[in-house]
Order: C-alpha cells, then sequence, then structure tokens
C-alpha cells in the first residue's frame, strides 16, 4: 500500500526521478538498509530516507553521537497515512515532542519492504531545540522499528540505531568516469598489523609507464571489509626518481630505526585520504599529472593503523585506486601541507578544556616560493583538515596584508574518525606574501601528562592539506614555536650542549637537572590558571619556518625564525541573527516588520504576531 502527499503514477518511477537532483548519498548503516540522500539549495537543505521496514523511521542530530540533546525526527506511513513529527530529546534522552514543527514533509510512501521519506528543513530554525546546520561536521543518528510511532509514541527502537557523521554542506564535484575508464592500485599485501597502539606501514609502488601526459581524476580508497576502523588514513609520497625497482619488493614499518634509507626520500604528499571520508574527484579543469618526466615515478604509500586495543593477529590488504584519463586537464593539480611541523616542540598542557595552537604557512615562505614559481598566485579549490583524538574544531584562515579573509575550510565539531577533503564552494586564490594559519582547539581533561606533536594518535597535529592549482615547487610550509621560550615559562634557564640526545636534557636549574625537556614538561605542576598562561605565550613566541620544495629540497626562508604575524582586521562573517519573541514585542514597529521581512522568527511567532 502506497500513501503520498503529492501523487506520482507508481512507485518505481516516483523513486527513480526524485533520486537524479540529490549530490550526496550515504549508507548510514552496516547492512545497507538505511540510505539517506540529500541536497542543499539556499537556506534549506531536503533529505530522503529509504529505509527497510514498514514502521517508522528516526533521523536526527547529535551534538556527539549520543541520543541525549538530540534534534530529531520520525515519519512513516500508517493506515495509508503519512506522518512526520519533530522531537528533541533531553539530556536524560527522554524524548519529547517539539512545540515548533520545523520540518516540512514533502511526501511519505511505502512498499512491500521499504519506508520512503522526503522532507526539508531550513538550516538555521531559530528553534534551540533544532541543530543549527553549517559547514562542520554534524553527527547523523539514525533508527528504524517495525512498528509505526501509534498514539502513544514510538516504541523503543533496540539495536536498530546508529550514528555517522558527515558534512551536510560539502559541494559536491562529480565525475561520471565511461566504463573503460583506465585505473591503477596501490594495495598492501597480507600486512601483519603488529599488536600495538598505532602502526605506520610504508610500502614503495612504481608509476604506470605512460607515453604521453595524462591526469589522475579520481582516487578512492580500497579498505578491505571489517578493517574500516583499523586503517585510520594513507597518505601518498612522490620519493626520489634515481631508485630501483629493487626497492617494490618489500614495505616495511615507517619511521623505525630499520626503515630503508631510500624511503627517507619520499616526502612530498601526492595525495592524504583519511576515516570517514569517500574518494576524491578532481574538478573538471585539474587533475594529477602523469607521465611527463618531471611526474613521479615513485611512490611511497604510508598506511597509520589505529588499534588502541592492541588486537592479535591482524592482517590488512588495504589501499588505494587512481582513476587516469588522456584527456588532459588545463591545469596540474598539487597539494601543499600547511600547519605544525610535527615535532615534541608542539605541546599541549593536561586538563585543558580548551587549549589553542596555531602553525604558520608564512608570508616569507610564500612570499619567495610564489613569486619564483607564479606570481599570480595559485588556486585552492579543496582542503584536509587533521588532528588527533583530542583535537576538537581547526580552522584554515588566511590573511593578507594584515587582514583577515573569509577562511579557507573550518570544521567547529572535529571528529577524529571522520575526515575528508572539503570542496570549496568557490576556489580561493592564495598570492605571495600572503599568511595561511592552520588553528587547532584542543580538549585535554581527561589527560594527566602533556600532549606532544607526534605519530601516535594520542600525540597531536594540526595540519591542513591544500589542493590547488597550478602546482608549483613548494611541498610544505609550516612552523613550530621555538622551544627555548617555552621552556622558559616552566623555569628552565639552560641544558646541557652539545646537545647528544633525543629530547634534549637540562642542566638548570636544579629541580630539573639531567632531566629531558618531556620530562621537566610532565614534573611541572599545571593548573588551568598555568595552561592558558602558556597558551597565551605559545601563540606570540617566534616562530621557526619550514618552507620546503618537492623531493627534499629548501627554499632560502627555511629555518627562519620570524614572529607571527600581526593581524590588523580580523575577518567578521554573516551571522544569523535570531531575534526572540519578546524582544520584538518589545521594539519599535518597523523593528518588527524587519524582522518579518527577514523571516527571521519561526512562523508560528509571525502567526502570533499579527
Amino acid at each position: 500500500m502506497f500513501a503520498f502527499l503529492f501523487l506520482f503514477p507508481f512507485f518505481a518511477t516516483a523513486l527513480n526521478v526524485d533520486l537524479q537532483p540529490y549530490s550526496h548519498s550515504a549508507v548510514l548503516d552496516g547492512q545497507g538498509k538505511y540510505m539517506l540522500h540529500w541536497r542543499h539549495h539556499g537556506k534549506s537543505i531536503t533529505f530522503l530516507l529509504q529505509v527497510e521496514t514498514l514502521g517508522y523511521v528516526g533521523f536526527g542530530f547529535s551534538p556527539n553521537g549520543d541520543m541525549a540533546s538530540s534534534d530529531i525526527v520520525i515519519g512513516g506511513v500508517e493506515e495509508g497515512k503519512p506522518y512526520l513529527q519533530d522531537f528533541y530529546s533531553d539530556g536524560n534522552r527522554i524524548l519529547h515532542r517539539d512545540p515548533h514543527q520545523n520540518y516540512l514533509l514533502e511526501y511519505a510512501m511505502e512498499n512491500s519492504t521499504h519506508t520512503i521519506l522526503k522532507f526539508s528543513r531550513d538550516l538555521h530554525t531559530c528553534d534551540p531545540n533544532d541543530k543549527t546546520i553549517t559547514e562542520s561536521t554534524i553527527r547523523v543518528i539514525w533508527a528504524y522499528h517495525n512498528d509505526d510511532i501509534g498514539h502513544v509514541g514510538p516504541t523503543y527502537h533496540g539495536l536498530n540505531r546508529g550514528r555517522k557523521s558527515l558534512r551536510l554542506l560539502n559541494p559536491e564535484k562529480t565525475y561520471i568516469k565511461s566504463v573503460d575508464t583506465p585505473s591503477f592500485n596501490f594495495t598492501n599485501k597480507n600486512v601483519p598489523i603488529p599488536y600495538k597502539d598505532t602502526t605506520y606501514w610504508c610500502q614503495m609502488f612504481k608509476m604506470p609507464a605512460l607515453n604521453k601526459k595524462h591526469h589522475v581524476v579520481k582516487i578512492e580508497p580500497l579498505i578491505q571489509s571489517g578493517n574500516e576502523n583499523l586503517v585510520h588514513h594513507i597518505l601518498l609520497y612522490e620519493c626520489d626518481r634515481n631508485v630501483n625497482d629493487s626497492v617494490l619488493d618489500y614495505g616495511h614499518e615507517c619511521y623505525h630505526p630499520n626503515m630503508p634509507d631510500v624511503f627517507h626520500t619520499c616526502e612530498t604528499v601526492v595525495f592524504a585520504w583519511a576515516i570517514g571520508g569517500e574518494g576524491f574527484t578532481f574538478p573538471s579543469h585539474a587533475g594529477l599529472s602523469l607521465g611527463m618526466p618531471t611526474d613521479p615515478k615513485y611512490v611511497l604509500m604510508e598506511i597509520h593503523y589505529d588499534n588502541p586495543s592492541q588486537q592479535e593477529g591482524l592482517t590488512d590488504n588495504s589501499g588505494i585506486r587512481l582513476y587516469y584519463t588522456h584527456h588532459v586537464r588545463k591545469y596540474d593539480a598539487g597539494v601543499l601541507e600547511t600547519g605544525i611541523w610535527v615535532s615534541l616542540y608542539h605541546m599541549i598542557p593536561p586538563r585543558m578544556a580548551q587549549f589553542i595552537s596555531e602553525g604558520h604557512c608564512t608570508m616569507e615562505c610564500l612570499e619567495e616560493a610564489l613569486s619564483a614559481e607564479n606570481p599570480e598566485g595559485i588556486h585552492v579549490f579543496a582542503v584536509l583538515l587533521h588532528s588527533h583524538l583530542a583535537g576538537k574544531a581547526i580552522w584554515a584562515r588566511h590573511y593578507r596584508k594584515g587582514e583577515e579573509q573569509k577562511p579557507l575550510a573550518y570544521d567547529t565539531e572535529y571528529d577524529f574518525n571522520f575526515q575528508e577533503f572539503k570542496y570549496l564552494e568557490e576556489e580561493r586564490t592564495i598570492l605571495p606574501g600572503d599568511n595561511i594559519v592552520t588553528q587547532c582547539q584542543y580538549n585535554t581533561k581527561g589527560r594527566t601528562t602533556m600532549t606532544w606533536g607526534g605519530l601516535s594518535t594520542r600525540d597531536e597535529m594540526c595540519l591542513s592539506f591544500l589542493l590547488y592549482y597550478p602546482k608549483i615547487n613548494l611541498a610544505r610550509c609550516e612552523s613550530i614555536p621555538e622551544i627555548k621560550q617555552q621552556l622558559e615559562f616552566i623555569g628552565v634557564k639552560e641544558i646541557y650542549r652539545p646537545v647528544t640526545s633525543w629530547p634534549f636534557i637540562i642542566k638548570s636549574p636544579k629541580k630539573y637537572n639531567n632531566l629531558s625537556f618531556t620530562e621537566a614538561m610532565n614534573a611541572y605542576q599545571w593548573s588551568k590558571k598555568k595552561g592558558n598562561s602558556f597558551n597565551q605565550q605559545a601563540l606570540q613566541i617566534p616562530i621557526n619556518v619550514r618552507c620546503s620544495k618537492h623531493e627534499s629540497n629548501e627554499w632560502m626562508v627555511q629555518g627562519m625564525i620570524v614572529s607571527p604575524p600581526q593581524v590588523k582586521e580580523i575577518y567578521q562573517s554573516e551571522e544569523f541573527v535570531c531575534l526572540s519573541l519578546s524582544s520584538c514585542l518589545n521594539a519599535s514597529g518597523f523593528v518588527c516588520l524587519a524582522v518579518i521581512i527577514c523571516n527571521i522568527l519561526c512562523i508560528k511567532q509571525l502567526i502570533f504576531l499579527s
């Protein structure tokens, strides 16, 4: 039996026609029973749910992936009649019907196996019980039941529930590949995963031999079934061209004392994928170049395995697939790594609800590299923001002549288990003399010792990978705060020289004598007040510039010590303002009229005012 708000000739036609305009889709459960499609248009967003049930379907937005304090909508078809109700849950996970019904049901229908719901809502509803939808990651929660909602409310869904992080407002770039689009894979072969928290595994591969220029147009992950939570990220690096094929015969643990020397020649990032992300499609005018004498000949694939429960006996065959074409695009694309140089000099005190770190792609680096390579600048079309478990929010900020521009990208609800490239709505031009600052906000309230910059998921990073064109000879544009003034904060006066060990050893004062600088920072009695003071100082002290070319070469400003840039003007975003009913009633008639015209108050408030 079917039920419609808008009539369709028959079920199959309605479904096929309706799916065409949806630019995004995701399977929310592991069995493929719950499919979500959506599209963003102006100030509203439309969802289409296809769920294998003839009962109710639940869908919502959560602050942390749990049901507590969530914005929830429940719908279905009961006795031939469609329904959709707006709910919210309180801090105790008790469900309440929202007095402001801000979800609009466009149609609901069911066949012998599935329920289909199409509904829409505004991104900003001005309802405190509704989740505002922004460009940041949003944690979607879902549920379904075999029975409909009935008169007494929904029955508990049991195990038919879950959560998934998504970026609902990520612009979609589509590429329709033909059946004969060639591709090649880089995959591991039965790699044994050590039973330890973090492992980085490296394997070298040779690019396909091509007799003319081609472009990579799409890259997608190939994650072994069952290892979706084990494979945290995959990086592809360009290596020295002057090696031989013997390096292809084996893999090795990365960053290990016995790692082959040739692996150290692989430093320039060609592509990056992280957990939760889907495949990446390049825009129609740019791609990664293949087949030319200066293009990568050998690449190193680095896979980060995250095994916090230290399971034994695991193996993996994951990797990536690259699609390429002989229909050459206008521009060669490149990847620029910006942010904080991964180092122990990046340090975050314990028990901090909020701590800010900043990594600078400095004006000195961009001035030298861009002036030499492409004075007209580069054009950024996508950004991948990256930190680890303590990371809570990240911004890729852009400055020009001391004035902050619109951020390249941001994520104020960062999820370590969901990382993907964010397509920019509009390409952004980076000019010589600009600054790019990657700003990361961390939470270490549950930690009793310092958090260090490093490779482990318990360590931290603060990086922005920028996809751009045209490709230039700039691989990394990063910084790290000078260590001397950071240690002065805890009272360190002198270290042993020459430095013969790492981490280096402190000489004075006496209380830190013969301690490494990491041991001294952990020995310091940190408090919230001291942590905040240290944060203020860390953001102001001089920084060491990292400005490197491809194939391990460096620009002249590499190693330069500079001060963080002085910002003259902060970017002011156009914030959506909600006026309460009481503020409107107490204001002039002109103000209330403006409120109505701007559609700031919700519909029920407007009806009441009239």
